[in-house]
This record gives C-alpha cells, structure tokens and sequence, in this order.
C-alpha cells in the first residue's frame, strides 16, 4: 500500500503547484477548471490568496499521504490516520458534488467545466477517495 500512498502524494503536490501556479497570476486552464453559467460567465472568481490557501491544504493532504507510504515514520500516529479518513470523505463529497454545477450529478453538463468536471476530475476525485479509504482501513 506504500505505492498507492506516493501515488496520492505525487498528485496531491501536483494539484497543489497547480493552484501555486494559479496564485502568482498565472492563467493557463484557469478557464476550464472554474464553473461557469452556459452563458460562459463564471461561477466564482478565485482570489490569489484563496489559490495558495487551497494550494496549501493539497501539500498538506500530500503530507499526510506520505506519513502513510511509511517512508519516513515507524510508528503510525492516529493524526495521520484520521486525516486520511477526512481527506477520503472530502474528496467523497467532491464526486457527488452540489447536484447544480459539480460532482456526478451535477444539473450543468454543456459548459466547458462541466465536460471536464465528468471526463476528468470526477474520475481523480473518486479515485483519490477510493484510494484514501483503502488506505484508511488497510492500515
């Protein structure tokens, strides 16, 4: 289970230079990771600040992903965990979503958000839940 515990890792610090990225003004697909109306007018406006405080939390969920490989700890701390259960039903609800405009059964399918939200990060979001709770009850 170390392997599927980097696996996480890798992509929970990728995700999280991503939104880095995003937080020192950089734009590239800023404009298909943000939900938008059909009429193309997008659903929130991330700030700079917001960008590195979610960037944070991903380095920190790789963190916790890490403590879970055991490449550095002998000893598995009940933090670590609990944290991995959070971070399993965080990602949970982010698969099902609001019911309006993200998630499985998200009302919005037509703008360029939605069609990536079901091709893409849906799928990354099960995954990282599925995975996170394997880790859970695995160890």
């Amino acid at each position: 289970m170390g392997w599927l515990a980097i696996l996480n890792a890798t992509i929970f610090l990728l995700l999280g230079a991503l939104h880095f990225y995003w937080a020192l003004g950089y734009t590239w697909a800023l404009h298909v990771v943000v939900p938008s109306k059909p009429t193309g007018e997008k659903m929130l406006s991330p700030s700079a600040a917001a960008s590195m405080v979610v960037g944070l939390g991903l380095c920190m969920m790789a963190v916790v992903h890490l403590a879970n490989s055991r490449l550095w700890l002998t000893e598995f701390p009940l933090p670590i965990k609990y944290s991995t259960l959070a971070i399993a039903i965080i990602f949970l609800l982010r698969t099902i979503g609001d019911f309006k405009w993200v998630g499985l059964f998200k009302k919005i399918t037509t703008t360029p958000f939605a069609k990536n939200d079901t091709r893409y990060y849906v799928p990354l979001c099960l995954f990282l839940s599925a995975s996170s709770f394997l880790l859970f009850f695995l160890r």
